[in-house]
């Protein structure tokens, strides 16, 4: 969940919504909790929300997977990254208004990568940081011109795609990034496919996640809308 959600991880089943499992992180804090990705050991989440560009303690847990599938009272304990970001100078709270609040991250190969989602200008800054538990200056490496906020990322290992997802004002839409070569990943192919969001469904779309063939993109509860998980074939996007 995000901020004000209790310090725990679920389980959903993705055939009828329904909640599996709750794991609590016992050693952790849900300050402004977005996004959360994984490699064959580790599941990391991102607890890096920072709608007011001012926050000090941006950090990512680190969960070993085997002790989220193994453990016998459903609590695990996580490491901590911590980071700041290599070009921000100023920490003066500026509302919904800077390019350092972020609320997406991907693993992919040795490193992890976070997608800004920047108030000030709607493009989406790269940066990157170890794995391994620490304190780090996380590097930006790339930008990207998404005319949009970003609100979640994915990495596709079987594919090599990118996708992020993402709002403009009146609209939810999801970008692919493919054909890209190591990490650079603005110089690939961009393809920005509209969402149309069912009438009286949440639009505050989230977190999203790639199943086989699926998108699941999970929406917060909004102006009276209860939140709702969407399932959406991936042949079905058309740029049009």
């Amino acid at each position: 969940n995000d901020s004000g959600g209790n310090n725990s991880l679920y389980e959903i089943d993705i055939v009828n919504g329904e909640l599996i499992r709750t794991v609590d992180i016992i050693n952790a804090t849900n300050y402004d909790w977005e996004d959360i990705t994984a490699d064959s050991e580790y599941i990391y989440l991102g607890d890096f929300g920072n709608n007011y560009g001012n926050r000090q303690d941006l950090l990512i847990y680190k969960i070993s997977i085997s002790d989220f599938l193994n453990t016998s009272d459903n609590t695990v304990s996580a490491e901590q990254i911590n980071f700041s970001y290599s070009d921000q100078i100023t920490f003066q709270s500026n509302p919904y208004n800077s390019n350092f609040d972020a609320e997406s991250i991907i693993s992919f190969n040795d490193s992890l990568y976070i997608f800004t989602k920047n108030w000030a200008d709607r493009k989406s800054n790269v940066y990157s940081l170890p794995k391994n538990a620490g304190s780090y200056i996380a590097s930006k490496i790339d930008s990207l011109d998404v005319e949009g906020l970003i609100t979640a990322a994915e990495y596709n290992i079987n594919s090599n795609t990118v996708t992020l997802l993402g709002y403009n004002p009146d609209s939810t839409f999801v970008i692919e990034l493919t054909n890209f070569n190591n990490s650079n990943f603005s110089q690939g192919l961009i393809s920005k496919f509209p969402l149309v969001v069912p009438e009286n469904y949440s639009i505050q779309t989230e977190g999203l996640t790639n199943i086989n063939n699926y998108y699941y993109i999970s929406a917060e509860d909004y102006l009276g809308n209860p939140q709702v998980l969407y399932r959406i074939n991936k042949d079905s996007l058309s740029s049009n």
